[in-house]
């Protein structure tokens, strides 16, 4: 076991709020969205990035199965399969709230939340259908 000194970054790579979405646009702005995983800098340490896709008032982060600080992977389609977390962003962005995918019942019947629940065996088809329904969700959401 080795240790590597780090630090940690948020990064936005995709804002599908105020769009209107197709699965097509979905599609190719994930096919050029650059996704990085860990940043080397010089030889004093690591960046590691925490990729975050915001869909209205929810907000994807996406997490892959092995930090690996050799390769150089820019493109999602290079990680290979993945898993997500789901979070409800409060007023202003402040604050989120984890959303317990299997339990919460907006999510609990979608065919995704098993497949992400296993492990990373979710990939980038997936992807554009969990975007797809949080932009339904979010054109959903009711003031009061």
């Amino acid at each position: 076991m080795s240790l590597i000194k780090g630090k940690q970054e948020f990064r936005t790579i995709l804002d599908f709020s105020k769009v209107k979405l197709s699965k097509s646009k979905v599609r190719e702005a994930l096919r050029h969205a650059e996704v990085i995983e860990v940043d080397r800098i010089n030889n004093s340490g690591h960046t590691f990035v925490e990729n975050m896709i915001n869909v209205g008032m929810y907000q994807v982060r996406l997490f892959f199965s092995a930090v690996d600080a050799d390769m150089t992977r820019s493109k999602l389609k290079e990680y290979g399969k993945f898993r997500v977390g789901i979070y409800e962003r409060a007023n202003l962005g402040k604050s989120m709230n984890n959303i317990n995918l299997s339990k919460d019942r907006r999510f609990k019947n979608q065919y995704w939340t098993e497949l992400n629940k296993e492990g990373y065996n979710l990939c980038t088809s997936n992807l554009i259908d969990i975007i797809m329904y949080l932009h339904r969700l979010d054109n959903l959401k009711m003031f009061l």
